[in-house]
């Protein structure tokens, strides 16, 4: 059966408020829920059947709820996510802290909707940043720091010239993957739909069972698997016994740092810049790099000069985004003792916010798109941990309860192009 894709609706008649809706077509409903009784029927051992013999009917009837709610799940992580973000990118929406997924409408005879609704700026009127006055943080007149550099480069060099020709998945590195759904007959359950997706090879206890899948697994290999982990990434609340087909795309390797991909994340041309560029992660004021420092500054430079304006309610709903990041830390009590408490955290919320919205705008306005290259060059800066410092953004989180787990395809891009509009403001301010 061919199926109509999957939609996307904008609904901004409310002032301030944004309603987005990915809209799944009624025949896919109906063909998944097929699928998903058919496997439960293969499990069920209901009063009065054997087992595996308990009438499709009764499944489909007695089963609909169970069913649907854990279909609810799988689509947003299938469909859902990737088209809100490719959309809202395409449509170059600028939405004020977290979309929130407000409503799920899901049955047999309609289209499944998913809605969400997102805050918009108040105001935003940003002109001519590009001639802003601007004077970058200067690097420490240390030797020292160019010694660091040098040491880092060469360690890195050697790693690269015992590891390149290595060409299986290892522990550490980053792999980029299609998943999909099959049917009894090793099918693809929605035709031609797939999910791409990024994990990193994790260390740990938890990551054994995405060690079983990927490692030593070559690019382009095809693997048909019931892995009890990517299963619990497509559908965490239910045990959803479905089987899936996933075909290794590329891989990002640990062992070595690509100094080519820092080229390419930086628009860097000789050795020279590549040694300058490393100074200013290894160059510290009062415990903050330069490289921090200089984006900080040209992102104040922006806001100062344009008016910028975001809703209260995208405020408070920050600063519970920081607290909750604080509590996790021993010192938060500490913290929350102070007299200042409650400022330091609404000016650091309104600062973060600000940031956000500017980057976003500019990505829009000078049309900046994020490729593969620029993916891996992306996670190539996540491979040590001394040039994470150039991500000035949080990166999309990597763990689940402890457990390295997959990354959807958009909301890496949605992150990669953040950290490219920011290099291309420093790019052009200090020109």
């Amino acid at each position: 059966m061919k199926h109509k894709g999957v939609q996307f609706e904008i609904d901004c008649n409310t002032p301030g408020i944004c309603k987005c809706r990915v809209i799944i077509p009624q025949s896919v409903v109906q063909s998944f829920f097929k699928h998903a009784a058919q496997i439960q029927q293969l499990d069920s051992d209901s009063h009065g059947f054997k087992k595996g013999a308990v009438p499709l009917d009764y499944i489909q009837v007695h089963y609909k709820k169970t069913i649907i709610n854990h279909m609810q799940e799988i689509f947003l992580k299938h469909f859902v996510i990737d088209t809100l973000l490719e959309y809202i990118h395409k449509n170059k929406l600028l939405v004020v802290g977290q979309l929130r997924l407000t409503e799920i409408s899901m049955d047999l005879d309609k289209d499944a909707v998913y809605t969400f609704e997102g805050l918009l700026p108040k105001e935003i009127y940003i002109q001519r940043w590009k001639t802003l006055p601007f004077k970058a943080t200067q690097r420490k007149k240390y030797r020292d720091i160019d010694n660091q550099v040098k040491s880092f480069l060469e360690e890195e060099e050697q790693q690269q010239l015992i590891y390149q020709a290595e060409d299986t998945v290892q522990i550490g590195d980053w792999v980029c993957f299609d998943a999909w759904i099959i049917d009894i007959d090793k099918k693809a359950l929605f035709q031609n739909k797939k999910s791409e997706l990024w994990l990193k090879i994790g260390d740990e206890e938890p990551d054994l069972t995405f060690h079983e899948l990927f490692l030593n697994k070559r690019i382009n290999e095809i693997i048909i698997t019931d892995n009890t982990s990517l299963r619990q990434y497509f559908c965490n609340s239910f045990d959803a016994p479905y089987t899936y087909a996933i075909q290794i795309k590329d891989r990002l390797p640990f062992k070595y740092f690509s100094t080519e991909y820092l080229k390419h994340h930086f628009r860097l041309k000789s050795k020279k810049d590549v040694h300058n560029k490393l100074i200013e992660i290894f160059s510290f004021s009062s415990d903050v790099s330069q490289s921090r420092l200089t984006a900080d500054a040209a992102l104040n430079t922006i806001i100062k000069r344009n008016n910028i304006l975001v809703p209260p309610s995208s405020v408070q709903a920050q600063k519970e985004v920081i607290i909750y990041e604080l509590q996790q830390k021993p010192d938060y009590t500490l913290y929350k003792m102070k007299s200042d408490f409650d400022d330091h955290i609404t000016t650091l919320a309104k600062k973060q916010l600000y940031e956000v919205v500017v980057t976003d705008y500019i990505a829009y306005t000078e049309n900046l798109t994020a490729s593969h290259d620029d993916i891996k060059a992306y996670f190539n800066l996540m491979q040590r941990t001394r040039t994470k410092e150039f991500l000035y953004f949080d990166p999309p989180s990597t763990q689940f309860e402890g457990q390295e787990a997959p990354i959807a395809l958009e909301s890496i891009k949605r992150a990669c192009v953040r950290e490219k509009a920011l290099n291309h403001i420093i790019y052009h301010l200090t020109k």
